[in-house]
């Protein structure tokens, strides 16, 4: 099963630059989180930093804890675009999990040139964001 998943994922992502994308995006969504293992290793063999943050963006569609590896990958992405889709990503699934990644993150420094000033300030809020998300829902972090 997992290996079709796996070759359905390889088909749709081969779209990906076609004008069949927004179908196959919609189906990637549709495979749900068995789709992740693949949408993980593609991100991180791809070099396209469009591309990437398109995987981060549909792993962020699935609306599922098991996408929170990736986004701790792509908070290290020199691509702003793709540690801001992350950060997205971990505010849309607060839990203890996802907050002590923001921690981690702020602990680590920002990646690539992205200046350190600006990196303090996206994922602060987004730490305080998911702080109060998780709080909305009766935990705490």
């Amino acid at each position: 099963m997992m290996r079709e998943i796996a070759a359905l994922v390889e088909h749709y992502l081969l779209e990906w630059d076609s004008r069949g994308w927004a179908s196959a995006y919609h189906s990637l969504i549709a495979l749900g989180p068995e789709a992740l293992p693949a949408l993980e290793r593609r991100f991180a063999e791809s070099r396209d930093q469009r591309f990437r943050a398109t995987i981060v963006e549909l792993a962020r569609q699935l609306h599922s804890r098991e996408s929170l590896p990736l986004f701790a990958a792509a908070l290290h992405d020199a691509a702003s675009e793709v540690w801001k889709g992350a950060l997205d990503g971990l505010v849309d699934l607060p839990s203890p999990e996802s907050i002590s990644l923001l921690e981690e993150a702020l602990k680590q420094g920002p990646p690539g040139h992205t200046p350190s000033t600006e990196w303090v300030s996206w994922v602060a809020e987004a730490l305080e964001q998911a702080r109060l998300a998780l709080a909305a829902r009766g935990g705490v972090a």
